[in-house]
């Protein structure tokens, strides 16, 4: 009787594992496109743009370079230097 219920026990508990398996409509994001510019905003000011290059990997070794956009980089005369 016993060896009955472990069977029945586990046939239900098979069923129950593979009801589990089916499909779903979870689709992952596309990832974020590849940066190809510096963005506008990094060359407002000279601790925006110390920001931005903070912010990149630099063990990176795949990406390609990034271009600058139309203008001049915003500089002070009265900024002390930032380190990069």
């Amino acid at each position: 009787m016993r060896t009955l219920f472990n069977v029945a026990a586990a046939g239900a508990a098979s069923l129950a594992l593979v009801a589990c398996g089916g499909g779903s409509d979870y689709t992952a994001p596309p990832p974020p496109e590849p940066l190809t510019a510096v963005p506008d905003g990094a060359i407002v000011s000279s601790s925006a743009f110390v920001s931005f290059l903070n912010g990149q990997s630099f063990s990176d070794e795949t990406s390609e370079p990034l271009t600058l956009p139309a203008g001049d980089l915003a500089t002070s005369e009265t900024d002390e230097p930032l380190p990069v």
